[in-house]
């Protein structure tokens, strides 16, 4: 590309968004200047700022940068505060034009030499500035968004998506996604599709073990529990109650929940009924790796009857790997299958309070519990680990140069 300059387009507030925030600073380190142009819908955060890599990121990148000094420049972030709500239903779409003219604003006063669109409701925002301006367009699909919004916007507006992204994604010059599931999905639209999964980097075990007794000391949680671990959205399609079930059932283990959302109430019902369940509310991304690496068994519970969830790798997951964590999972989505084909924990047989109950009655066996986790922190160091990434993501880059 003519300039190395590069704008990601994001329809949240960037407080921050984790795997925005991961490739606009892995840019930076390869020399990109990185600019970030986010949807600030609530009003919570400062127009404009400044932000430089965070320390584990630049940890994360040192095996194949040369950073000299403080390091890249800091990424810009600029929010367009155009009010607006979440799960709003077909009132939002009357307000996603202000926000796509708002920051086109953004972008022309910008002037990136590449537009880095993530999710479905920034590709038409992209496809229009890039070409107008006539620079490419990276698609980052997380989400089989039309999918996932069904029940918010009805299946009418939910096919007219569907309909927009077939349309789109195939003009795109790259498109990113975060499974083999969702490759697939775009690959058959006609799209060049690169699989870039949300990983992290790698922990230290010292540290992994300096944090466990720390989290778990702050927590309560006695020496010899087994120490379950939730951190994320408490949304309708996370399904949390085989696990909330299971602790109540089992006397020696506890359960810590990091998350807010509308199933908040149903953790707070659980933990007033047992003790051993913690709500945590709102984890700062900061120490999510901490928490991680506090728990025993790293859980995550998705409901098949969404559309969504059968594409489903979440970022928790590449949290596990990355400290060397078992999972359990519930049968459904992307990462019941990565689970069951690499070993490094166990599938739930349903999603139900039995099925956990057996899974953690397995996992409390010190060996067996033990192999799982090895597996797991394997997997981090040879492939899933954001030193690989990286580089992948700059070779998409340097195919679109």
């Amino acid at each position: 590309m003519s300039e190395r300059h590069v704008a990601f387009l994001i329809s949240n507030g960037y407080g921050p968004d984790v795997r925005v925030q991961k490739e606009a600073h892995t840019l930076a380190a390869a020399g990109y200047r990185a600019t970030i142009v986010a949807w600030d819908r609530e009003g919570r955060f400062p127009a404009h700022e400044l932000e430089r890599a965070p320390d584990a990121l630049a940890v994360a990148l040192t095996p194949w940068t040369n950073w000299i000094g403080p390091g890249p420049r800091p990424a810009a972030v600029y929010r367009v505060q155009v009010p607006a709500g979440y799960r709003t239903g077909r009132r939002l779409a009357l307000r996603i034009p202000c926000y796509w003219w708002a920051a086109f604003g953004e972008l022309r006063r910008a002037k990136p030499g590449v537009v880095h669109a993530h999710d479905l409701d920034t590709l038409p925002l992209a496809w229009w500035y890039g070409k107008w301006a006539g620079v490419p367009v990276i698609y980052d699909a997380r989400e089989y968004y039309s999918g996932m919004v069904r029940a918010n916007v009805g299946r009418t507006v939910s096919g007219v998506l569907e309909a927009l992204e077939r349309a789109l994604a195939p003009r795109a010059a790259a498109v990113l996604t975060v499974g083999s599931r969702l490759a697939a999905r775009l690959s058959a639209m006609g799209a060049a599709v690169t699989v870039l999964p949300n990983t992290q980097g790698l922990y230290e075990p010292r540290w992994a073990d300096d944090q466990r007794r720390r989290v778990r000391g702050a927590l309560g949680v006695p020496d010899g529990a087994l120490l379950v671990g939730y951190v994320g959205q408490l949304a309708p399609d996370r399904v949390l109650a085989p696990a909330l079930e299971a602790v109540a059932a089992l006397p020696g283990v506890w359960m810590a929940v990091g998350g807010t959302g509308p199933r908040e109430g149903e953790v707070r019902r659980a933990a007033e009924a047992c003790p051993r369940i913690l709500p945590l509310g709102q984890v700062a991304l900061s120490q999510v790796a901490a928490l991680v690496a506090a728990s025993d068994v790293v859980y995550y519970g998705l409901n098949a009857d969404d559309p969504n969830s059968f594409y489903f790798m979440p970022n928790l997951a590449f949290f596990a790997l990355a400290v060397g964590r078992p999972l359990m999972v519930t049968p459904v989505g992307e990462i019941a299958e990565f689970v069951q084909r690499e070993r490094c924990g166990i599938v739930l047989d349903s999603a139900t309070g039995a099925a956990a109950v057996d899974a953690l009655r397995r996992l409390s066996e010190n060996n067996a519990r033990a192999e799982l986790a090895r597996r797991a922190r394997a997997l981090g160091e040879a492939r899933y680990n954001w030193a690989r990434t990286a580089a992948d993501l700059l070779r998409v880059y340097e195919g679109i140069s």
